[in-house]
């Protein structure tokens, strides 16, 4: 039987959503936990999260431009990892290249779902599934 884990964490941060994904207890693959608005009540919502799954990491996906810089939207998301680092300084933040992780999240959801509705609702957490996956296929546990 595989052994234990450590389980990661994966945020999906947009201006007005937020998606989230904890990796599986072996480590091989990610589970969306749903899309939270991006606003105060946030912090509540992750520090529930975090005191259910106990993560020994946060993998925050960054949004560079295609030509693999730092723009606008991924200086947002560094200065957004700074207030989840202060309010949970214990747990270290990581980041990975989240180019493309929308494209991939809409053509698994292509197949599941065909309400327009729904699969928006569930875009950005399976955003975060995507971005969890990639960081640990480079990053095993």
């Amino acid at each position: 039987m595989p052994e234990l884990k450590d389980r990661i964490l994966a945020l999906d941060v947009g201006d007005k959503r937020i998606g989230v994904a904890v990796s599986d207890p072996f480590g091989f693959s990610g589970t969306p936990l749903g899309t939270f608005l991006n606003n105060k009540e946030f912090f509540k919502k992750l520090e529930e999260i975090i005191n259910q799954y106990k993560p020994t990491k946060i993998v925050i996906g960054l949004p560079l431009t295609l030509s693999g810089e730092e723009g606008e939207q991924a200086k947002k998301t560094k200065n957004f990892a700074k207030k989840i680092q202060k309010h949970f300084p214990h747990i270290p933040i990581e980041f990975e290249d989240e180019r493309f992780t929308t494209d991939i999240a809409e053509e698994r959801l292509s197949v599941l779902l065909k309400s327009k509705k729904k699969k928006k609702q569930k875009l950005d957490s399976i955003s975060a599934v995507v971005i969890l996956e990639s960081y640990l296929s480079k990053n095993p546990l």
